[in-house]
């Protein structure tokens, strides 16, 4: 049976880190070179600091001191409250013990006591916590300002509050600001966190709202090619004795609408349906112009162009996909009203190949600037990708060389096999 260890005590922290040990160690190093140094900056200036002569005892009490300080700070991590109080409390005990100029060395493990109670205590531990520093920094100053300078009590007071102020006011503020900084930069990546679920959200809300869509369509699509089934059975049933030559083309249009009813249905089967969405006779390659004039009439520069010139752009192109080339020029017009305010787009249309038609809708440089980067969803792309994904196109996006932007469609044609590689006819 393992033996659960116990929870640490509510006034213990972490056990200490070899950071620890390094900033104690600097802190020591500095205040005994300060302590060092005393005696050669009298021999320099000429003028007696008051420092005790090397290895008297007061000398010794001094370093005894310095070297308690930074045992204490090694212990600011696991026992913060008690080691920064007992680093100001021991410079009390030199005060009165030894009162001179080399007081002031123990500062410099007050002051780093000081910084790091501010930045690791809560604010609820931490106001006791810093007035006991600062009423033990008061008391050692004053008391020892009396017993080494000729100086009253009010004055010895004065200096021991100034003494306070800086050596502990300061730090703790310093540390207060750096607390501020990291609770705001952590608030920050918590609220960008939460930002990029929501839009991640988004994103699922809007792909499942463009499949519904599609799903819509898919039964209008459906419906039409039953119907037609339906009546060419019914004329196959007279046909079959009068006229069997006639039977049989029935029979192949009968083939021919069932594969294609059935190639859309696995496409898009499993999907929901949206009530609200639009007819697909209104979304088709042949209402591409109605799309471009009513953008036209809303103030945009669209140019469109149908090559070859008066040819019916969705001859022998499914009527899905005709859906998706509609819906890609509606949503990149939209995204470059959006991006590319008042830039010209052109809208190009090409049906010369046997296999396939394909669409361009570019977009030259904005006249204005657009949104800032993050103002916008993006989900417009994701829905082109998965239309043309539904219906075996191809779909190419990028930006251009003059700074616009440009979408790419090849919608394959009655016929072509999607993904199978095909000779490519490329118009001359």
């Amino acid at each position: 049976m393992t033996a659960t260890p116990s929870p640490a005590p509510p006034w213990r922290g972490p056990a200490p880190r070899r950071g620890d040990a390094v900033a104690a160690l600097c802190c020591l190093v500095i205040a005994a070179g300060t302590l060092l140094a005393i005696p050669l900056l009298e021999r320099a200036g000429g003028e007696p600091m008051g420092a005790p002569p090397a290895g008297s005892a007061a000398w010794w009490a001094v370093l005894l001191t310095l070297l308690s300080q930074a045992a204490a700070l090694v212990l600011l991590r696991s026992l913060p409250r008690l080691a920064a109080v007992v680093v100001c409390a021991l410079p009390l005990l030199l005060a009165v013990l030894a009162p001179g100029t080399a007081f002031g060395t123990t500062t410099v493990a007050v002051l780093w006591a000081a910084y790091v109670a501010g930045v690791r205590l809560r604010r609820e531990h931490l106001a006791p916590v810093a007035g006991a520093m600062l009423a033990l920094t008061v008391l050692a100053t004053t008391v020892n300002t009396l017993g080494s300078e000729d100086a009253g009590t009010a004055q010895a007071l004065l200096a021991g509050i100034g003494q306070g102020v800086i050596v502990i006011g300061v730090p703790l503020l310093l540390a207060l600001i750096v607390v501020s900084r990291r609770q705001a930069r952590t608030a920050h990546e918590r609220e960008l966190t939460a930002l990029r679920r929501e839009q991640d959200a988004q994103v699922a809300v809007a792909i499942a709202a463009e499949r519904t869509a599609v799903a819509r369509d898919l039964h209008d699509i459906a419906a039409h090619h039953m119907s037609g089934i339906a009546m060419l059975a019914s004329a196959l049933e007279r046909q079959v004795d009068p006229a069997p030559e006639a039977a049989k083309e029935s029979a192949r249009d009968i083939r021919m609408q069932s594969t294609a009813v059935l190639r859309d249905l696995r496409r898009l089967v499993g999907l929901l349906r949206d009530e609200h969405a639009a007819p697909l006779a209104d979304r088709s390659l042949a209402s591409l112009a109605q799309l471009v004039d009513e953008r036209r009439a809303a103030g945009a520069e669209i140019g469109l162009t149908v090559e070859p010139q008066g040819a019916d752009p969705g001859a022998d192109v499914g009527a899905l996909a005709q859906l998706v080339g509609y819906r890609m020029v509606q949503e990149s017009l939209a995204n470059a009203a959006v991006h590319a305010p008042a830039a010209d787009c052109e809208v190009r249309v090409d049906a010369r190949s046997a296999q396939r038609v394909r669409i361009v809708v570019v977009n030259g440089r904005p006249a204005r600037p657009g949104p800032q980067p993050g103002c916008t969803g993006g989900f417009g792309l994701i829905g082109m990708r998965e239309r043309a994904e539904l219906v075996g196109a191809g779909l190419e996006y990028g930006p251009t060389d003059a700074g616009g932007w440009s979408v790419t469609l090849d919608l394959p044609r009655d016929g072509v096999v999607p993904g199978q590689p095909q000779q490519r006819e490329e118009p001359t």
